[in-house]
């Protein structure tokens, strides 16, 4: 197959897209498929990107002129897009298009495959709707997204069109407008979508809830498929743990990822000051990550008592994260806005249990198996890591079926499965094709 993978957000920025696109293309070119991605180039300039990421014709990645993300600081706004950008998509003869984000590019793809009668996949890996809650200044995005991208990109019925209108009411408020905006947009936007890959059960409630009328579309259950990191030696452990402070008998539990506002971080803060610090004398708490929420984190720390007991490494590069999670004893995951969580793959995959809020989440966290699902507060967070520190043994357990849960979603696994998807919305398109009427007459 020629593939199209079409994503606002791609190298050299780091996060969960850019890791599962990343994951994509090189699993499907392992079998054999020629992968494209479409993406933007952080600059006015794609071919001085592509030269600094050391990017050739055969990487097979096509960027387009950007500037830094008028809706999402992880989305950038591209632009440009003349009539000679359809024609060379059309060129490639693409057998699948699948888009990653509901912005600009991904719009491009969504043309594209309609234009060209392309089977579309597109994949829900952002709850933004949810976002818009520690987001709120993103109102001009949404409506430009709504009423002038949107409609610019994607061939719309009339209806489409009276729907979108009515988003430029005013609101009750921003959140509630923006939200609005979001679930209407959305739905339109997935219904024009051949299949709607969903990575948790959680999403697929949502997605479920804002189908109405004439806008519906399939939906598949398919978490990204992730593999184990690669393994620390004894001396990089050592000497991970001599420059943090960590010594062999500390407890350590704590969060890998991106130190976003969303996140609900400050749960752990809190669950660590109000209930473990004392408890458990000798447990430490690890955020490993960056982001613009960092400072906020570390001003809350400093106002503890446990200020020298909470630790910020900063980010790290993703082959190294196994350092990290090498010397948690529980991996702490608050998060009530992820639509999968990589990093709660890459925990299990290293044998750690997990403490979770969002119990619709994840495939690979199981309650009272390998892991807790503890309520959104203090008490009842602080109440489940203590049960994990205070308890080697179960810790033991829990992280043996935490790897075995892990195995089941590994790259190669989640990515055969895709291409079955695939295959299936190409065999449908060409069987569709063969009853169409006009082509009989």
């Amino acid at each position: 197959m020629r593939i199209g993978l079409f994503t606002d957000t791609y190298r050299p920025s780091i996060n969960g897209i850019v890791f599962v696109v990343e994951s994509l293309k090189r699993e499907l070119e392992n079998l054999g498929h020629e992968v494209y991605v479409f993406c933007p180039a952080k600059s006015m300039s794609p071919s001085k990107q592509a030269e600094l990421l050391n990017e050739d014709a055969d990487s097979r990645i096509i960027r387009f002129p950007s500037i830094k993300g008028a809706f999402f600081d992880d989305y950038d706004t591209s632009v440009f897009f003349p009539p000679a950008v359809q024609r060379r998509i059309k060129e490639m003869e693409l057998d699948m298009v699948h888009v990653f984000t509901p912005s600009q590019i991904g719009l491009v793809g969504v043309k594209a495959a309609k234009k060209n009668d392309i089977p579309l996949v597109i994949q829900h890996c952002t709850d933004i709707y949810e976002f818009v809650d520690h987001y709120p200044a993103v109102l001009p995005g949404a409506l430009a997204l709504a009423g002038i991208v949107f409609p610019m990109s994607v061939r719309l019925r009339g209806h489409d069109l009276l729907e979108i209108a009515k988003l430029y009411k005013p609101r009750a408020g921003v959140t509630k407008w923006n939200k609005d905006i979001i679930e209407s947009v959305i739905t339109i936007l997935y219904s024009k979508a051949d299949a709607v890959i969903a990575l948790c059960r959680k999403s697929c409630k949502q997605l479920k809830s804002w189908q109405y009328d004439d806008y519906h579309y399939e939906l598949v259950l398919m978490p990204n498929g992730v593999n184990a990191l690669p393994h620390p030696t004894k001396t990089e452990v050592k000497a991970f743990r001599e420059q943090w402070n960590l010594a062999e008998d500390d407890e350590i539990f704590g969060f890998v990822g991106r130190l976003g506002e969303e996140k609900n971080l400050p749960l752990l803060i809190k669950s660590f000051e109000r209930h473990i610090a004392r408890r458990r004398p000798k447990a430490k708490l690890l955020f490993v990550g960056d982001f613009e929420y960092r400072k906020t984190l570390e001003e809350m720390a400093a106002a503890t008592k446990y200020a020298d007991r909470i630790i910020f490494t900063g980010a790290m590069p993703r082959e190294k994260l196994g350092l990290a999670y090498s010397v948690l004893d529980v991996f702490a995951f608050p998060s009530l806005k992820d639509t999968q969580g990589w990093v709660l793959h890459e925990a299990a995959h290293a044998g750690l249990p997990i403490v979770l809020v969002d119990k619709e989440l994840s495939e690979v966290v199981q309650d009272g198996v390998n892991g807790f699902i503890a309520n959104d507060n203090p008490t009842s967070f602080g109440r489940a890591i203590i049960a994990l520190l205070e308890d080697a043994n179960k810790r033991q357990e829990f992280g043996a079926i935490s790897k075995k849960l892990a195995a089941k979603f590994t790259e190669n696994r989640q990515v055969k499965k895709l291409e079955k998807l695939y295959q299936e919305l190409i065999d449908q398109k060409a069987a569709d094709e063969s009853h169409d009427p006009d082509l009989d007459a």
